[in-house]
């Protein structure tokens, strides 16, 4: 027997849920492969610390995002330690204004005079972002995602930066990293809008007490009716009359037929599913979409003495396997608690993360800390727990061209399939996925009252 629904979305992470809390008047149903929703938001709560291997920072409390975490009545604590950090060449710079880092890191002098001159690059770079996201009378929200990929979104960052010393190269790859991209392959629009997100710490500052495991908990609460787990799409089929989904759950094989479907899932999974039924455009759209790998190791310590880490919450780390250093307990220092450990997280992401492939599991985790310990001597004999992840699919950037498929990812496939995630945007994060779920949902509520008309 066919099941039939209105709407079906596919994939139980951020945006999906955010589609069927938009839709819930509709009885959406959610088919999600694994065994958890939540798709890359995942921590493990260890009193108000969490071991965290995905998404972690919070955006304002006006943002999709934020009115959900009020809405359950979650806590976010603001990031008080510094997020501008830099340890390179056995140094670490922590707390200045990022013009003065040619001058503090232990830089050779081209090194310092090439770096100097491509930070002024990432500047007006920037400023260009900020110019075209202005929100201006009539935008939607896809109107500025687009106009944000198109400011430098046909040259690489690399090409942008020009030829670098050897040691400004290390820091910029190491940055690229961060978002899981290569200096050869992410934009400079890309990395103007991470830029940009890092230098206002408004933006992105607050972590969640318990970990950021609990917004995706609540959410599945509030759609436990709406969602099936361990059930695999197989196939999806658009018809006259609406679209026919194959699965594959815990009872076995079935069809549902539905008027509207959300994907919700990486880009990379979708052509499987159409098969050669993809118009051409979709499949060449989602082929110009990259979500590159990202390790990630969540370290929780025992200490209760300060350490020198205290104070800092973000850490490029140019001569590491990882390359970059988050200090997860940093937002409860200043809530005056008795320090219990700490929670850190590290991870390398692109071309570190493409490094590691051919170790197992225990041989990434032993390269991570042991370059930790070469960081930060002070963590050895303090390594309570650890949670090791490698995400085949972490974080989407845009390479070089990427935005002239924005309109074909926006419009969805044949007016009945619409595409959600953090990918459909220009940056990895939870509200990118929210807000591509609420306009996702949207398109879907207006093909269903046009039907109904």
């Amino acid at each position: 027997m066919v099941e039939d629904r209105d709407v079906v979305i596919i994939g139980g992470g951020i945006a999906g849920m955010t589609a069927a809390r938009e839709l819930r008047d509709l009885d959406p149903l959610i088919l999600e492969s694994s065994e958890r929703v939540g798709g890359r938001v995942w921590s493990k709560r260890r009193g108000d610390l969490a071991l965290s291997v995905g998404a972690h920072m919070f955006p304002p409390p006006d943002s999709i995002i934020g009115r959900q975490v009020d809405e359950f009545g979650l806590e976010v604590l603001p990031i008080t330690g510094s997020m501008l950090n830099i340890a390179m060449n056995d140094r670490i710079v922590a707390g200045a204004r990022p013009e003065a880092f040619p001058l503090k890191l232990a830089l050779s002098l081209r090194g310092r005079v090439a770096f100097a001159r491509a930070g002024l690059k990432v500047r007006k770079a920037v400023a260009e972002h900020e110019a075209a996201v202005i929100r201006r009378p009539g935008d939607t929200e896809a109107m500025i995602r687009l106009r944000s990929m198109q400011a430098g979104g046909d040259i690489s960052f690399g090409d942008y930066l020009g030829s670098l010393h050897p040691e400004a190269e290390r820091i910029f790859q190491a940055l690229c990293n961060r978002s899981s991209g290569d200096l050869d392959s992410i934009t400079k629009a890309s990395m103007a809008t991470l830029f940009a997100h890092v230098w206002d710490s408004g933006d992105l500052g607050r972590n969640m007490r318990g970990g950021s495991g609990l917004l995706v908990d609540a959410l599945g609460q509030d759609l436990a009716p709406h969602i099936r787990l361990q059930t695999a799409v197989t196939r999806i089929a658009v018809t006259a009359s609406g679209v026919d989904v194959e699965y594959v759950g815990p009872d076995g094989a079935g069809t549902i037929h539905a008027r509207t479907v959300v994907l919700a899932i990486p880009a990379p999974l979708i052509p499987a599913l159409f098969g050669e039924s993809l118009p051409a455009d979709t499949a060449s759209a989602l082929a110009r979409v990259t979500i590159g790998p990202t390790t990630v190791l969540s370290v929780l310590t025992d200490e209760t003495e300060p350490m020198p880490w205290d104070d800092i919450y973000s850490l490029l780390t140019p001569d590491c396997r990882f390359n970059m250093f988050f200090n997860h307990s940093n937002a409860f220092h200043a809530t005056g608690a008795p320090k219990q450990g700490s929670l850190l997280m590290i991870y390398g992401g692109g071309g570190r993360a493409r490094a590691l492939a051919g170790l197992t599991d225990a041989e990434k985790e032993r390269a991570f800390l042991d370059d930790l310990h070469r960081l930060y001597p002070q963590t050895r004999g303090h390594i309570a727990e650890t949670w090791l992840m490698p995400w085949q699919y972490a974080v989407p950037h845009a390479t070089p061209g990427r935005w002239r498929v924005q309109e074909t990812l926006d419009r969805g496939i044949a007016d009945r399939v619409f595409l959600a995630g953090d990918w459909v945007g220009e940056f990895g994060a939870m509200e990118t996925a929210a807000e591509t779920g609420v306009d996702a949902a949207a398109a879907a509520r207006r093909v269903l009252s046009a039907d109904r008309a």
